[in-house]
């Protein structure tokens, strides 16, 4: 009997292996928190051994990064969906950096970190400030790739360099133990003065 051609590949299996290590962290998440996360309570939930979870990741806070990534990309959708109608690409830059920041802030995994501080918080949540990078760089590209598509964005400065800018920024305010004291029109005022008028040509 000839063999299907349809059966799943090597790699298909793989991703959903993936998938579910990462829906399993997530549960673990949860539960216990970001700083919670052990690797025999993910692969006990996702149906595996552990030697297998580390077939596929390097570690648990690989495990994070990918959950906590993963929620950023559906924020980052909302709130590019939110901002379409914003045509003045500061007051876009500035708002997107904003509504990051806060939106972060409310979310379940980093209000779990409440008790540990935000400076602990990034010092050890899946992997420190490469957690919170990953995170807020699929949450500032959009706005960044409408400045350039209007071509707004300074001719010395290229689209990466802009990125890694917006991402200090956004895990700068992330990582603030106190407020500034600003109203929030009082801060999207500053994010457009000091952060979003750095980055784009003069009109």
């Amino acid at each position: 009997m000839k063999e299907s051609t349809t059966a799943a590949s090597p790699v298909t299996a793989s991703d959903d292996l993936r998938v579910r290590l990462i829906d399993a962290t997530e549960e673990v998440m949860r539960i216990a928190g970001p700083l919670g996360v052990r690797i025999d309570e993910v692969a006990q939930r996702a149906g595996c051994s552990r030697a297998t979870v580390y077939r596929y990741v390097a570690d648990k806070d690989e495990l994070v990064r990918e959950v906590l990534v993963r929620m950023a990309h559906v924020r980052s959708a909302k709130i590019e969906r939110d901002l379409a109608h914003v045509t003045d690409p500061a007051e876009a830059i500035a708002e997107g950096v904003l509504r990051t920041v806060e939106a972060i802030r409310q979310e379940w995994w980093y209000e779990s970190l409440e008790g540990h501080g935000a400076s602990a918080a990034v010092a050890r949540v899946g992997g420190g400030p490469r957690a919170f990078t990953e995170i807020a760089t699929p949450l500032v590209t959009p706005f960044l790739d409408r400045v350039a598509a209007s071509g707004r964005l300074r001719e010395d400065i290229t689209a990466e360099e802009a990125t890694e800018w917006l991402v200090v920024v956004t895990v700068g305010l992330l990582t603030m133990e106190t407020t500034d004291g600003r109203s929030r029109p009082g801060r999207a005022r500053f994010l457009r003065q000091f952060v979003a008028y750095s980055l784009l040509r003069p009109t």
